[in-house]
């Protein structure tokens, strides 16, 4: 499974991500809701909404567009970068309020600049027996979630990362689409592997006791057992703290384990508790 979008800011980062859509109840419901690829109907729907005189797609990009109806900006990332554009993934339900009828396609565009991780997000609405625009959200790919309350306005469990200059974030975020703006994202577990970076002994410095294990990354997230599976990759603390008084962080044994996810209506609990240390990254 593909990662979502994160922004982390003007430097060079590469970041990715993952949704899916429609109702019954229950846990069946939100898994019904969960992201997925688009099909060659839903395909048929949006991309005129958002490609105009749309043609076969180069480099990599399923669609070329003369222009893009709507979008927030008149230069497209600027001169030169074309106007490619592939749909990833679609959600459907209450995104931005409980008696919303819409839909959430994420997208990747040879128009957005690095920042936005050359992608985004497009809210529309139900108009008729068909769809309209509501708004573009660069940088606003929602891609690898799970729906958390199907029966109200959606929230989304999200597994984002970002990559650049030898850094690498990933985390876990509760998301909710906004309507116009950017997503809203509240971390519930971050990571941050620090090892390729200048200083290979810098998450050393996040560390606030010994007791604390360092979470490098969080690999996957899936539906399972009460509600959620995550699989994480760390440094116990006891490697961890003899690592970091030897100064040799990026040599340090690495564990894996996958964490059981809870969902109370309010928030995310995790288990069990391995007692990581603070991550960087927003």
């Amino acid at each position: 499974m593909l990662l979502l979008l994160l922004v982390i800011g003007a430097g060079a980062y590469e970041v990715w991500s993952r949704l899916q859509g429609g109702p019954p109840s229950g846990t069946a419901a939100a898994a019904n809701q969960d992201p997925r690829a688009l099909t060659a109907a839903e395909q048929a729907a949006f991309l005129p909404l958002v490609c105009g005189g749309a043609g076969p797609g180069a480099d990599g990009y399923a669609h070329s567009c003369q222009s893009l109806p709507g979008y927030p900006s008149s230069d497209y990332g600027g001169a030169g970068t074309g106007l490619g554009i592939t749909l990833t993934s679609v959600i459907y339900g209450h995104l931005t309020a409980a008696d919303a009828d819409e839909a959430y396609v994420s997208y990747q565009g040879s128009f957005e600049p690095h920042v936005t991780s050359f992608g985004g997000g497009i809210l529309f609405h139900r108009a008729g027996t068909g769809w309209a625009l509501s708004a573009w959200l660069p940088g606003g790919a929602a891609e690898h979630c799970l729906s958390l309350n199907p029966q109200g306005r959606a929230r989304l469990l999200c597994l984002y990362g970002a990559t650049g200059q030898g850094e690498a974030d990933t985390g876990l975020y509760l998301v909710t689409i906004p309507n116009g703006g950017q997503l809203k994202l509240t971390p519930v577990l971050k990571a941050s592997d620090l090892r390729g970076t200048l200083d290979p002994n810098a998450n050393c410095q996040l560390r606030q006791s010994a007791d604390q294990a360092v979470l490098l990354s969080v690999d996957s997230l899936a539906r399972g057992g009460s509600f959620a599976t995550a699989g994480v990759t760390y440094v116990p603390a006891a490697t961890a703290q003899t690592a970091c008084q030897a100064k040799s962080f990026a040599n340090a044994a690495t564990q894996t384990a996958v964490l059981n996810l809870g969902w109370d209506g309010d928030k995310i609990s995790l288990s069990p508790d391995l007692h990581f240390a603070p991550a960087e990254g927003p």
